[in-house]
């Protein structure tokens, strides 16, 4: 098989620090990515400007949402700019906040060579700074909680392990995965879209791999924490599980995840009330509530391209 050619979606907003430190970090790979898209997402920090500035370098291109489209928005302008060039074969969704190691792309292809049907492929995740921790090795699924697991086991081997989640914040996805799956979903503004778009791909046949020795880095919660109030992530985090299970779950197991979030989330909001954090018990019951209601809760599903 010949070498992959992988595409680069990078989603900023207000956060230029950590996009020209993400950038850095590919323009030191190699091999280098073909391809570099930055999403501005309505930034109001000057960024825009300042990456317009640097759209100059050969491969990398600045596309502006205009407005902040959230996590899945903002990616799928820059996939469907990438999906524009026939040559490319992967596409690589990586956060702004997040670094790769200068052998990832070397990694990721001797990956694609073991398994060249794999659908999507996430690496081992590293906290930035922090020497030695794992933030992410593979994932799971706990489906009656609507909870999705990162593991941190480090395999001591380099062959690719099958996993049923990889995360968006480094989530590399083959061109014949996302023509059949479509867009990221964006009634998730952010949270669990990635989790979504795993689920469906192994649902559809394609492998969802873990390769442990592609490496990136993720200062964790960096362009989230800073910017969004806890309430508003609150309330994502809320909805976006109820959400999930109605769109993807189904029988006994949709039944009882929905009991598990109808039951649980009231009694969280409570506490968080008794707490003196009134804000955020109101974001977590509005999220349930909005979830389980939403019309976003049915999930059209997409048929494969006819030939």
């Amino acid at each position: 098989m010949d070498r992959p050619s992988v595409g680069v979606v990078v989603v900023n907003w207000n956060g230029l620090a950590d996009t020209v430190a993400c950038l850095n970090s590919l323009g030191a790979a190699h091999p280098r990515p073909a391809r570099v898209i930055v999403v501005d997402n309505g930034s109001t920090d000057g960024s825009l400007e300042r990456l317009r500035a640097s759209a100059a370098n050969p491969g990398l291109s600045i596309i502006a949402a205009g407005a902040n489209r959230g996590f899945s928005g903002a990616n799928n302008l820059g996939l469907a700019a990438l999906a524009r060039d026939p040559t490319i074969t992967h596409f690589l969704l990586l956060n702004n906040d997040a670094t790769v190691h200068p052998d990832f792309f070397a990694q990721i292809s001797r990956t694609i060579a073991a398994v060249p049907g794999a659908g999507i492929v996430g690496p081992t995740i590293y906290v930035t700074g922090r020497s030695g921790e794992v933030w992410y090795a593979g994932g799971h699924f706990v489906q009656l909680r609507a909870l999705v697991v990162h593991d941190t086991a480090v395999p001591p081997g380099p062959a690719p392990v099958a996993t049923e989640f990889v995360t968006g914040c480094a989530m590399l996805i083959a061109r014949p995965a996302w023509e059949r799956l479509g867009p990221l979903p964006e009634c998730y503004f952010f949270y669990l879209e990635d989790a979504e778009y795993s689920h469906r791909a192994r649902a559809a046949g394609f492998p969802v791999l873990y390769a442990p020795r592609a490496i990136a880095y993720h200062a964790v919660g960096s362009a989230v924490r800073r910017r969004v109030p806890s309430p508003t992530v609150e309330y994502w985090k809320a909805r976006h599980r109820a959400l999930f299970v109605r769109r993807n779950l189904r029988g006994w197991t949709r039944r009882g995840a929905l009991a598990y979030l109808a039951m649980t989330k009231p009694g969280r909001a409570l506490a968080e009330l008794l707490r003196g954090r009134a804000a955020v018990g109101w974001a977590v019951l509005r999220g349930t509530a909005e979830g389980l209601l939403s019309k976003d809760g049915h999930l059209e599903v997409r048929e494969p391209p006819t030939v």
